[in-house]
């Protein structure tokens, strides 16, 4: 049976230069309506995750209460659990914060496109 060499095209002698990303941040908002949607998708399943860490550590803690003597001591669950809602919050609060500051600057840029700022006909008399 004839077995076929598979062809390699050959690379070129001068190296090409990487198309570069044409979808700048703003440039994306602009193409995408779905961007911002997106994100506070990704900012729900970033808090359900949390939600499930803390789901885990209380398991683990009512487990643990099974066992005589505990494999772990109650205040470091205890501490793990706190840690978790103040990442949590920490997270929450300053993501939202950019997401605020953005959301600030959008509305100046589009409150300007929408309504231009008008010139002073001069021509008009005063009375």
């Amino acid at each position: 049976m004839a077995v076929r060499k598979a062809t390699r095209s050959k690379p070129p002698t001068q190296p090409q230069p990487k198309p570069s990303r044409s979808d700048t941040p703003n440039q994306a908002s602009m193409s995408d309506p779905q961007l911002k949607a997106q994100l506070f998708d990704t900012l729900a399943h970033l808090n359900r995750g949390y939600g499930i860490a803390l789901s885990a550590l209380d398991r683990l803690r009512k487990q643990n209460h099974r066992l005589r003597p505990g494999a772990f001591p109650l205040t470091c669950l205890n501490d793990f659990r706190c840690q978790t809602e103040t990442l949590q919050a920490s997270a929450n609060r300053d993501l939202l914060r950019l997401m605020a500051t953005r959301e600030e600057h959008e509305a100046e840029r589009l409150g300007v496109l929408c309504h231009p700022p008008q010139e002073p006909d001069l021509n008009r008399r005063r009375s």
